[in-house]
């Protein structure tokens, strides 16, 4: 299947990728999921500084962290009998504000693009053209939709948590907020 002559580039997903900090430590692969075939142009990595339009029209801030990741990308291949293997886009030696775009130069039409790094979180956008001119959604997820994975793998440890009384809490919340009224110059008669 070629490219459509009338295909024009545009966003066909954006999304932030959240991980544990234990699993950010090990290389794993995440997959951004496409519900018609898109021909991948460019993928975009978006720095803290930066951001971007979404698909749906909205727009994506830059949460990436941290500032330097090797990031591999691949896709599956619609038109091949296995569209189980994997091929290779390229990889991005992503440096914040620096490094952040891969170009992909290629005839391949993919309903899945798989991220391989290490990475606490990834705001990725995807540029390419569509299969299905008509489409007006390609990605499979709302970007608007985050899951964010646990904290801590595994259960919480909640011996020798003691319960603090309600009047204490009261007490401590007047005192923080007596000391930042001292603090930000506003001064108050209690009389």
């Amino acid at each position: 299947m070629c490219k459509p002559k009338k295909s024009e580039r545009r966003v066909v997903a954006a999304e932030s990728i959240f991980r544990s900090f234990v699993i950010s430590k090990k290389l794993e692969s995440s997959e951004v999921i496409f519900q018609k075939p898109v021909n991948i142009t460019d993928i975009h990595i978006l720095s803290p500084s930066m951001f971007s339009p979404t698909p749906n029209g909205g727009i994506i801030p830059g949460l990436t962290e941290p500032g330097k990741i090797q990031i591999t990308f691949q896709c599956n291949n619609v038109d091949e009998e296995s569209a189980s293997a994997n091929v290779d886009l390229g990889e991005l030696n992503y440096e914040e504000n620096i490094n952040t775009k891969l170009l992909c130069d290629n005839e391949i039409w993919t309903n899945r693009l798989i991220v391989q790094g290490k990475f606490l979180v990834l705001t990725i956008v995807v540029y390419g053209t569509v299969n299905d001119l008509k489409a007006e959604s390609t990605q499979k997820k709302d970007p608007s939709t985050i899951t964010i994975p646990p904290i801590f793998d595994g259960p919480i440890d909640m011996t020798g948590v003691e319960y603090i009384p309600d009047s204490v809490m009261e007490r401590i919340d007047a005192e923080v907020e007596h000391e930042f009224d001292k603090l930000s110059g506003v001064h108050q008669n209690n009389h």
